[in-house]
């Protein structure tokens, strides 16, 4: 699933390319979300242009690429019959988060652990076929210019 991309996944922009066009984006952080895609070009959300889609990539769950990328549920009555959601949602890392939404006696982490993902798109999708939205945000800082 690591090049699979759809409309709405969170991806980054490959190292080398992003320092070409980093002048255009406002943000700190090299993580976008799809707004469309075609064969050739990929409509980025905080880029003005289209980008090639070959030089979007996925990002991966590793703490570092993903730091910025926290879990904003809007409500979680949808994911399963007994669930307790933990009231301090902030901007936390979303892994973490994951471990303060508890479902039918075990967290949400537990869960994610044990399907074992590489990319945080997997895990957009793995949340939206299990009954929720994409509450996946993204923490953005603005550059100083």
């Amino acid at each position: 699933m690591e090049n699979d991309f759809r409309p709405n996944d969170l991806v980054r922009i490959k190292d080398q390319e992003y320092n070409h066009i980093s002048q255009n984006v406002y943000w700190n952080e090299n993580v976008f979300r799809i707004l469309s895609i075609n064969k050739m070009t990929v409509e980025l959300s905080d880029i003005d242009s289209e980008v090639p889609s070959d030089i979007i990539e996925p990002i991966p769950i590793d703490g570092k690429a993903d730091a910025c990328i926290y879990y904003a549920p809007a409500f979680m009555a949808s994911m399963g019959e007994s669930i307790h959601e933990h009231k301090d949602a902030g901007t936390s890392y979303y892994v973490n988060r994951f471990g303060t939404v508890n479902v039918d006696g075990h967290t949400l982490k537990d869960e994610f652990l044990t399907m074992k993902f590489r990319y945080v798109h997997e895990v957009q999708r793995w949340l939206q076929e299990n009954g929720s939205r994409d509450e996946l945000r993204v923490n953005q800082t603005l550059k100083s210019r």
